[in-house]
Formats: structure tokens, C-alpha cells, sequence
């Protein structure tokens, strides 16, 4: 091989840049320009010729057919108005399930029914303490006679201010109608006591079907509160203390004699009531402690029983050896004993 002879190497030819024209100004025509510019501040307004006349006002629900405001029924005070409208048509032996929270309606523009009570109402005068009396003025007179042709509170109220009187909010309307209802009454009682007034054909009969609503009323209520009865008799049972002793039967050998502390039973409240009629109906099960010749089955359950009360008079006593062995030592073991 001739070293003296030089190695001949291509080389790589490298292609030129490609230099791109650099664009300098505004193009010359601009495409898609908008003939109505927009504003550059949120604050300065839209050109009216071009943009609707409500694009700025507050998103809202569709307008009402009425110009007037008209009241949520939610505002209603069926709390305080105790005979309500809606109370006097509930049959009676329906239940009425609570009435879960509807989404307001939107009122008039953009107003919703949960800001009505913080508005000022349009028209009518402001409402004032006024004392309730029997003797009605024109104001109560028109609450008396609305309520009695069953109307709503909204529209007693509406009623008002479109008359030109005291503007009341709904829910005054139904408190201020129980009021004057009671007034009412005593004035009547005393025209009864005063031989000025009578009960008239017709009158017996309603009575007795006010009666006989009346008493499903209370026969649900009394249902109610039985129920409630027994089962604050089966929580009660585990934490009342029972001062007595329990003796076997002298025919085993397991006679033992043990103070019940506490009560380790877990009845229901069905088995509570069923154990208690049979008490007073003298048909109660006898105790197994009380069977004169106990089986072996017996006195397992009886033991299992011992052994349950046992258990429970010891784990009672451990907190208070702590606390007399903290009093007499001055000191206690960092070990924690639990069950």
C-alpha cells in the first residue's frame, strides 16, 4: 500500500440558508373587519344601532305575562297561619309528606322569589303596629271576608295594595288573621253566655264532622307517640339498675347467689310491649329460673345469663379499682386493660 499517496476524502456539500422576506407593516387590505367595532372598555357602550337594547341587562328568566310582582307561594306562613288553606284541604286519612324546597320562580325581569321579602312592595301604605280587637276596621274587615271566601295570603295582600291600603307582606296576613279568628271567638262565646246568639240548622252537622276529623287526628297522634313509648322503653331497660338477687334452684349444684347490677338485656320494642300485656294478661312465659325441675338446656341459659351479669359487674368495678389504687398510691401503670 502506497502511504506516500494522500487519501482523497469527499466532503459533504452544504446547501445555502433560505432566508424568507421578513414582513414589515400592516397587510393592505385586512379581510373580516366588523363594521361595528366593540369597545375596548367594559364600561362604555355598545353601539345601539347594531346590539340589542337588552344586552346588558342581567341574565334572567323569561318575563312574566303581568307586569305586577307577583309572590311566591313558599312565602306563604303556613307556620303561623295554623288554619291554612291548604291544611283545611288535606283529607283525613292521607299523609302529607314533607314538602321538599321547590327552585324559585323568576318574578318580572330578573327578580327571584327568594328576594320578594327584602323588596319594597309597589303602592299601598306602610304597614304599622295596629292593636287586634273584635271591633274590625276596613283593613281587617277585607282580611276577614277574603279569608272566609279562601283565599291565598298573596292575594289578601295584592288585594290591599291595590285598594290603597296598608301593605302587608303575605306572612303577616296569616298571623294577623289567627289573631283576629281569636278575637272573634271570645266575642262570640260572650253573645253565647249572653243568650245573643244561637246555633243554627246546619251547625250541629258540621260540628260533628269537625268532631269526627278531630279524633282520626288524635288516634294518629296517639299511634305516634305508643310507638315512641316502647322503644324509650327497650333503650331505657339497658341502663336502669335493678336492686334484687338471683338464687338457682337448690335441686342443681349450681345455687349461687349474684346481685344484678345492671341489665344485660337487648329487647326490642315490640318484645317489650308483647311481654308486657301478657304480664297484665297473666299469660307470660315463665322465667327459666323460676321452672322447679330445669332441664340441661335450662340451665345453660341460665348460666350464660350469670356469666353475662358476671362479666358486666366486673368491667363496671375495673374503673373505679383504678381510680381507688391512683387515690391510695399516688401513681398508676401506663398499661391500659380493656375488654
Amino acid at each position: 500500500m502506497d502511504l506516500g499517496a494522500r487519501a482523497v476524502i469527499p466532503m459533504r456539500i452544504k446547501p445555502n440558508p433560505v432566508v424568507y422576506p421578513r414582513r414589515r407593516g400592516a397587510p393592505a387590505v385586512v379581510y373580516k373587519q366588523s363594521q361595528y367595532p366593540l369597545p375596548y372598555f367594559a364600561h362604555q357602550q355598545l353601539d345601539p344601532t347594531y346590539f340589542p337594547q337588552d344586552m346588558g341587562v342581567p341574565v334572567g328568566g323569561p318575563k312574566g305575562e303581568e307586569g305586577d310582582i307577583a309572590w311566591d307561594d313558599d312565602d306563604s306562613d303556613n307556620g303561623a297561619d295554623l288554619e291554612s288553606d291548604a291544611d283545611d284541604m288535606v283529607p283525613v286519612g292521607s299523609t302529607r309528606k314533607s314538602k321538599a324546597r321547590r327552585k324559585s320562580r323568576h318574578i318580572g325581569n330578573a327578580t327571584e322569589a327568594s328576594d320578594v321579602k327584602n323588596m319594597k312592595m309597589r303602592g299601598g301604605r306602610p304597614a304599622v303596629a295596629k292593636k287586634v280587637s273584635a271591633d274590625l276596621d276596613s283593613d281587617d274587615e277585607l282580611i276577614v271576608r277574603m279569608k272566609e271566601a279562601r283565599f291565598l295570603e298573596r292575594d289578601i295582600a295584592q288585594a290591599l295594595i291595590d285598594q290603597g291600603r296598608i301593605a302587608y307582606n303575605p306572612k303577616t296576613i296569616g298571623t294577623r288573621w289567627r289573631r283576629i279568628k281569636a278575637k272573634l271567638q271570645k266575642r262570640q262565646d260572650d253573645l253565647l253566655d249572653a243568650d245573643l246568639t244561637d246555633w243554627h240548622d246546619g251547625d250541629d252537622d258540621v260540628l260533628l264532622q269537625a268532631v269526627i276529623k278531630a279524633d282520626a287526628e288524635v288516634d294518629r297522634l296517639k299511634a305516634e307517640i305508643d310507638t315512641r313509648k316502647w322503644r324509650i322503653v327497650a333503650d331505657g331497660m339497658k341502663n336502669l339498675k335493678v336492686s334484687g338477687h338471683m338464687i338457682l334452684p337448690l335441686q342443681t349444684c349450681m345455687s349461687v347467689e349474684l346481685t344484678i347490677l345492671e341489665p344485660v338485656i337487648n329487647f326490642s320494642q315490640n318484645a317489650c310491649r308483647e311481654r308486657y300485656e301478657s304480664l297484665q294478661n297473666g299469660t307470660a312465659k315463665p322465667t327459666p329460673e323460676s321452672i322447679p325441675n330445669p332441664t340441661p338446656e335450662v340451665l345453660a341459659r341460665v348460666q350464660s345469663r350469670i356469666d353475662k351479669e358476671a362479666r358486666v359487674a366486673k368491667d363496671q368495678h375495673t374503673p373505679a379499682d383504678q381510680q381507688a389504687n391512683i387515690a391510695g398510691n399516688a401513681w398508676s401503670s401506663r398499661q391500659r386493660h380493656y375488654f
